[in-house]
Formats: structure tokens, sequence, C-alpha cells
């Protein structure tokens, strides 16, 4: 029932986010986001997360560097 409600409040914080404006002038106001890709980038993050398994260090680095 928790992650059921932290998720409901994770969903309603991005559909505040993504319909976020920002002032343009007077009395006129445009969106912060005004692409998908702007607001979230796929591949962006999809590197993260590769590049986080890539900086575990192998339990042997240490004796690598030490032949080197």
């Amino acid at each position: 029932m928790l992650d059921r409600n932290l998720h409901e409040h994770r969903q309603a914080f991005l559909n505040f986010a993504a319909q976020a404006e920002k002032k343009a002038g007077k009395g006129k106001k445009k969106p912060v986001y005004r692409r998908f890709k702007q607001f979230f980038d796929y591949d962006r993050e999809l590197e993260k997360v590769k590049n986080r398994r890539k900086k575990k260090k192998s339990r042997f680095s240490g004796i690598e560097k030490l032949l080197k």
C-alpha cells in the first residue's frame, strides 16, 4: 500500500513538473519543457545506468595496479 502511495505521489509530481510554465514577457507564459526529450532523455538516463555498472571495481583491481 505504501509503495503504491509513493508511486501515485511521484506521478502527481511529474504531472506538475511537465505542466510547468515560465514567464515569457508581459502577461505571457510558455512551457518549461517544449518537448518530451527535454523533460526525460531516455538515452542519457540509459547511459548513466550503464556507466554505473562499469564503475564497479574488480576485486583484482589492486593486484592489476601492482603488476603494471
